[in-house]
């Protein structure tokens, strides 16, 4: 049975970075986004500068209660579109000399979490017209790469959790989209990187048009690091 129409977009991660420029483009077209950030500050920051605001969560996605939370929203909100833009920087350190809490960290922020969200909110997909799902990625999840074997570990593990689920969610008319970009200027000390906004805008043509792509790569890195 098909619910309400709604233009709702959760986008997570989104006080800041990457998730904040999405979640500003799709503010700009007219959805209502739901912001999700870690921090109070940041949080109320991106909600006094986006507009079509409709609800924010705050919390680590690692606990199940800031699930809770983010399912609690949505089922009051409904949502068309989820974003799992959450993830953790890559350490580039060799598996050695990498910590056991690093590799917990990684692999709970990076993969465990998008799978467990997506499972809490799934049902409130389904039925949804044009409902979508999308999740961002990395370079690093379809090329292997030194110093980089916890980071592709979840990265190709959320690739191949993304391509299986589109088989299944085909049957739920939901849509799948994996997003692959190369570094992102993020931070001021990055010397390359792609533009956030362009980012976001290349994401947001591909979801609003039905015959787009559902594997998008993004390399703006110089021919030097490739």
């Amino acid at each position: 049975m098909k619910q309400d129409i709604n233009n709702n977009v959760l986008v997570t991660a989104s006080s800041h970075g990457l998730g904040y420029a999405i979640a500003k483009k799709f503010s700009e077209n007219n959805h209502g986004v739901i912001i999700h950030g870690r921090t109070t500050k940041k949080i109320e920051n991106a909600k006094k500068s986006l507009g079509n605001v409709v609800d924010t969560v705050e919390g680590d996605l690692r606990e199940e209660k800031t699930i809770e939370l983010i399912e609690k929203c949505v089922t009051k909100h409904g949502i068309s579109i989820l974003v799992n833009n959450a993830a953790m920087p890559c350490y580039g350190l060799t598996l050695n000399n990498m910590s056991y809490e690093q590799i917990n960290e990684s692999i709970s922020i990076n993969l465990i979490a998008p799978i467990l969200l997506t499972h809490r909110l799934y049902p409130l997909l389904k039925g949804v017209e044009n409902a979508g799902i999308i999740n961002i990625n990395s370079i690093v999840g379809i090329e292997p790469k030194e110093n980089r074997c916890i980071h592709s570990a979840t990265k190709w593990g959320l690739r191949g959790f993304s391509k299986s689920l589109r088989i299944e969610a085909s049957h739920d008319n939901i849509r799948v989209i994996n997003v692959y970009p190369t570094r992102i200027r993020t931070v001021e000390e990055y010397t390359y990187g792609l533009d956030p906004g362009e980012v976001a805008d290349i994401i947001y043509k591909n979801i609003c048009n039905p015959d787009g792509l559902d594997e998008i790569i993004i390399d703006g890195r110089p021919d030097m690091y490739k």
